[in-house]
């Protein structure tokens, strides 16, 4: 079976945004078994924007945070999606890792 690119998830950040977000990282990764290795960094990002809107109800491109409930789990910020944190965070060190996977 091909590698895919859902191994670039395996490692969870040490930092979240909101408390939602480690829900959605979940889900992220299983949505990118679908999606061989390797794949090149446009259609990652193709792919990532894609699922983003699916799973969320909301462009990765959206101005500010915001609430999803299938990602509350208790607590004040449950469920809060830190749209900052997936822009300058997580998408770059995503495409980081994909970059080193793709050159293995």
């Amino acid at each position: 079976m091909k590698p895919s690119v859902s191994k670039i998830f395996e490692q969870k950040p040490e930092v979240w945004g909101l408390r939602g977000d480690p829900y959605l990282w979940d889900e992220l990764q299983q949505a990118f078994t679908t999606i061989p290795l390797p794949c090149s960094k446009t259609c990652f990002i193709h792919h990532f924007e894609q699922f983003f809107q699916e799973l969320t109800n909301h462009p990765l491109k959206t101005e500010s945070a915001f609430w999803v409930e299938k990602y509350a789990h208790g607590g004040i910020s449950s469920g809060g999606i830190s749209v900052e944190f997936w822009q300058k965070t997580a998408l770059p060190l995503l495409i980081t890792r994909l970059q080193k996977v793709s050159k293995e």
